[in-house]
């Protein structure tokens, strides 16, 4: 059963990768040629990576 649990857990954890925005440019170029309906889900994905470093918020620091 050890075997198994520890199959399961690899298969969840998520793996970081990194791409430049050249390769991001082409994957949804060739995906915009694909069907609506078999690429809209990846492409949202996509859409809403960000650059490495970015935190996503906003920070106002040095502003005090």
């Amino acid at each position: 059963m050890e075997k198994k649990e520890e199959q399961k857990q690899q298969q969840t954890t998520p793996r970081t990768y990194t791409i430049s925005s050249e390769q991001l440019m082409d994957i949804m170029r060739y995906l915009m040629t694909r069907p609506y309906g078999e690429v809209v889900k990846l492409m949202n994905t996509l859409s809403t990576l960000n650059p490495q470093g970015f935190d996503g918020g906003e920070k106002d620091e040095g502003k005090k």
